[in-house]
């Protein structure tokens, strides 16, 4: 009896031992794998975030905003040089957009298995190709005519790929019976961090697929607001983005200089049948645009006698705002809206 149980527990023993050779190496694959998986999922993190900068861009003043690493201040170049500060050390959890402690540093590369990074010649770090203004396009003369006078969007894309070295699994496994490959090369104990990367090839490191991601932007709205409201116009005011916008849809519209045209022989004939105070110099081709200043409602406008407020928009009236309450009353999801602009 005893015999039995002594043969049992050994075999268990070696059972065990057998099992560890599996499990053992198993183990570290997973963990390897996780890795993997986890730098894939950052780089795309790295890759559809950073298109969507390009929508929040100060279009009408370019040369405002953010400065690239070349000076250049706003555009793509300096979305680019933000998100490559912001991903440089592959991920966004603890950045600083310290260019000294988050790319220069080694100390943000303690994987437990893998290091992931851009610095190789096979990788790439986030990259945005420059705008392909050609997708929108349509035939119309006027509609091509104000697009580039006052449009910068269009298809955005970025894209990116990085690279992973193992510092934990064994190369081969096995080795005394059939020599098994289990991963490419261990760099553990092998030079610097940022060394092994650099010299890593197909065979040694592992080349995660190439992100893209791509999206389109119309910038013809304004979005300039800073500073008290320079969008703020009055009726007289000829200057200013909103006027010169109205202005080159009424002065340079085919259709509009025929109404010029019908419009002045009007005035002509009421004036020389006395009809008609002259008009002087007055341009009809002027417009007078009215928008007041960022939150607030009315606009005060000047008239013959004194001045009065006006309101700006539809949705504040003051008979009632029928606009807002239509807008109110259209009930939850509303063309699949919660709210009245939340689409």
């Amino acid at each position: 009896m005893r015999h039995d149980f002594r043969k049992q527990r050994g075999a268990a023993s070696v059972e065990a031992a057998l099992s560890m050779i599996i499990i053992i190496p198993t183990f570290m694959y997973a963990l390897f794998l996780d890795d993997l998986l986890r730098y894939a999922a950052d780089v795309q993190e790295t890759v559809t975030s950073t298109p969507w900068d390009f929508t929040s861009q100060n279009y009408a003043h370019p040369e405002e905003g953010g400065t690239a690493q070349n000076g250049t201040k706003g555009g793509l170049a300096s979305v680019e040089h933000n998100a490559r500060l912001m991903y440089c050390d592959h991920e966004s959890s603890g950045d600083s957009y310290d260019r000294g402690q988050d790319c220069d540093s080694e100390d943000h590369h303690t994987a437990l298995s893998g290091h992931v990074c851009w610095m190789n010649d096979g990788a790439e770090q986030v990259t945005c190709d420059a705008v392909d203004q050609s997708v929108g396009n349509i035939s119309d003369w006027d509609f091509t005519r104000y697009k580039d006078d006052f449009a910068t969007g269009g298809l955005y894309q970025c894209h990116a790929q990085a690279i992973v070295e193992n510092y934990l699994m064994p190369k081969t496994f096995l080795q005394k019976f059939s020599q098994v490959d289990m991963s490419k090369e261990n760099w553990k104990g092998k030079g610097t961090i940022h060394g092994n990367a650099q010299s890593g090839t197909d065979d040694t490191a592992y080349y995660l697929a190439k992100q893209h991601f791509a999206l389109v932007t119309d910038t013809m709205a304004l979005t300039y607001a800073g500073g008290g409201g320079e969008l703020a116009v009055k009726p007289g005011e000829y200057s200013g983005d909103v006027y010169t916008r109205t202005e080159s849809v009424f002065a340079e519209n085919k259709e509009a200089d025929e109404a010029f045209g019908a419009y002045k022989a009007f005035v002509d004939l009421l004036t020389s049948n006395e009809l008609l105070q002259d008009v002087g110099s007055e341009d009809p081709k002027k417009p007078n645009v009215s928008m007041p200043a960022g939150g607030s409602a009315t606009q005060s406008i000047e008239e013959d006698k004194g001045s009065r407020d006006y309101f700006a928009t539809p949705w504040n009236d003051g008979a009632g705002d029928r606009h807002r309450e239509t807008g109110e009353a259209r009930g939850n999801h509303y063309m699949g809206c919660k709210t009245e602009e939340g689409c």
